[in-house]
């Protein structure tokens, strides 16, 4: 019969030392930069080529985390039924590929000519002003493009009202499950929009802009490129349950959790009168 230990030599382990709290405040500087047209904000146009790709891209990670490649599939197969002449119109108007490739390489692309358009002024501040630009243009269309989505199934969905009776009823219950699902949805599209942008980031960009502007770089400016490697940069408020127990730390969310948001800032700040301690 095994022996089953009951006392153990030694003392009591040593408890870990409390991490050391400190209050940061993200800041991007646009130093050198002359505003738009409205005095306030500064212009940015975007490639129509990295556009175009970006709302395939972007439509095509809805519909496959929503589960509705299936019924997209079915729309692209009827608009190639019909007459010869609107199967022709169909094909002038229709979506470019849903090519991953294609939008990886027009997003390096358009990142590498900010950092050579920014050694050119002597301003490093444009190529922050460009990923900036390309963050809220993304943020913006995972949004747009879920509702797009949501539309042309609703448009698919009523030529199935007189037909096909079952496959419509089958439709119609993943449509609400993928509403119901929006967040959900919308946050696993992020993440991977974030996946490419940190690939694009450690293999190509960063390597480029340290020989463009030299190592002295570490500093100012050069402090706020950590904020694009964050993975709250695609969640909806800066805010996610999910993502901070994943990969960072969640904290409570209710008033009686002593590690709620609040009350764990004003400590790090040292405006609260209470003290982490190591007893309890």
């Amino acid at each position: 019969m095994p022996r089953i230990p009951i006392f153990r030599l030694g003392g009591a382990p040593q408890k870990p030392a409390l991490p050391t709290l400190a209050a940061s405040t993200p800041f991007v500087s646009l130093e050198g930069l002359s505003v738009g047209v409205d005095n306030l904000r500064h212009d940015v146009v975007l490639s129509p080529k990295f556009v175009e790709l970006a709302r395939a891209h972007v439509a095509r990670l809805i519909a496959r985390h929503g589960d509705l490649e299936g019924l997209l599939s079915a729309e692209n197969t009827r608009s190639a039924q019909g007459p010869s002449w609107m199967t022709h119109q169909a094909a002038k108007t229709a979506r470019p590929k849903n090519d991953a490739g294609g939008w990886k390489l027009a997003l390096t692309e358009l990142q590498i000519s900010s950092l050579n358009r920014a050694k050119k002024e002597f301003k490093l501040s444009v190529d922050l002003l460009a990923r900036l630009a390309v963050t809220k243009f993304l943020r913006t269309e995972m949004n747009l493009q879920f509702s797009n989505v949501l539309e042309r199934c609703r448009v698919l969905l009523k030529s199935y009202d007189n037909m096909r009776q079952e496959k419509a009823h089958e439709y119609r219950e993943r449509l609400a499950t993928f509403q119901v699902r929006k967040r959900i949805i919308l946050r696993k599209a992020g993440q991977e929009i974030f996946e490419t942008l940190r690939e694009v980031e450690k293999s190509t960009l960063a390597r480029t802009r340290r020989s463009l502007f030299g190592e002295e770089t570490s500093g100012g400016s050069y402090f706020t490129y950590p904020l694009f490697l964050n993975r709250l940069l695609f969640s909806e408020d800066g805010r996610d349950d999910h993502l901070c127990a994943e990969h960072y730390v969640m904290l409570g969310n209710w008033d009686r959790d002593p590690d709620r948001y609040g009350r764990m800032r004003e400590i790090a700040s040292g405006n609260s009168p209470l003290r982490l301690s190591t007893h309890g």
